[in-house]
């Protein structure tokens, strides 16, 4: 049998200020689930992958503008305490890259013009920072395109990691207002690369989502705290719904295999 590696996935949690709800949600207690659930995963797992929006505010009543506290993200850390492993973090738009850096130290071996990477079983996460600000879509810089370009020529085999969509979603709302702007310029490298990669992930939109696009597997990683209703396509604002929360749980063998099994929570918790 291959030694197999297991990682968990992920993704907005947002976290805010003690004793607050976001959206009438009491996320700290989605947190707890989701610590609960991992410290007793059925692998043991070797670290976590975060695709952004750990923290968050409940102070700022315009979401366009909300970016995580101070106080949040000590919220988080004291929640998230409890998982001693390396955390591979990358921001959303409603991080604060600073205090995710400050409260949550990264196990990223390398970061240049926002492209991050670490090899694991001879295979790379290469993660890309998007974020522009607390807006909802992302925009892959000149210079960062270039890195990832790089990256992935030195790579054996790569997983790519996002907080925004990087691939069209069949869906208006999404494509035009919840995802990455210029994400056909990443495309056309993924593209050039992609017999090195394995997957590519990301989170942002709450949702599971499994594909395949261009050859190239694809997975929304659904969040642990609420999930988003964004159907049907004339949808113009999302509303909180009450499907499963969740993580991934990344499997990855000696001989660069992955498995990817979706882990469903309870449905978000109301004060």
């Amino acid at each position: 049998m291959p030694n197999t590696s297991y990682f968990a996935v992920i993704t907005d949690q947002h976290i805010v200020e003690p004793g607050r709800t976001l959206y009438g949600l009491n996320t700290r207690a989605s947190t707890e689930a989701l610590v609960e659930h991992l410290r007793h995963e059925t692998v043991p797992l070797k670290g976590i992958i975060s695709l952004g929006d750990l923290a968050d505010t409940a102070l700022e009543s315009e979401r366009g503008n909300a970016v995580g506290s101070r106080e949040a993200y000590a919220h988080a850390r004291s929640l998230l305490s409890e998982l001693c492993m390396p955390f591979y973090a990358l921001p959303g738009n409603h991080d604060a890259p600073s205090l995710l850096n400050e409260y949550f130290p990264s196990a990223w071996h390398v970061h240049e013009n926002g492209v991050y990477s670490s090899t694991v079983h001879g295979l790379t996460f290469i993660g890309i920072d998007l974020r522009t600000g607390a807006e909802p879509t992302g925009l892959a810089t000149p210079e960062s395109i270039q890195t990832l370009d790089t990256v992935l020529h030195a790579s054996t085999r790569a997983i790519i990691l996002s907080h925004y969509p990087l691939f069209d979603l069949d869906n208006r709302r999404i494509d035009t207002e919840l995802s990455t702007i210029n994400r056909g310029e990443v495309q056309a490298v993924l593209q050039l690369h992609g017999s090195k990669i394995a997957a590519c992930l990301h989170g942002h939109l709450h949702l599971w989502i499994a594909g395949n696009q261009n050859g190239i597997l694809t997975y929304g990683v659904p969040s642990s705290s609420f999930t988003f209703i964004l159907e049907p396509q004339g949808i113009t604002r999302e509303t909180v719904g009450e499907h499963p929360c969740g993580y991934l749980l990344l499997g990855i063998d000696d001989a660069g295999s992955i498995i990817v099994r979706p882990r469903f929570l309870p449905s978000a918790r109301r004060f």
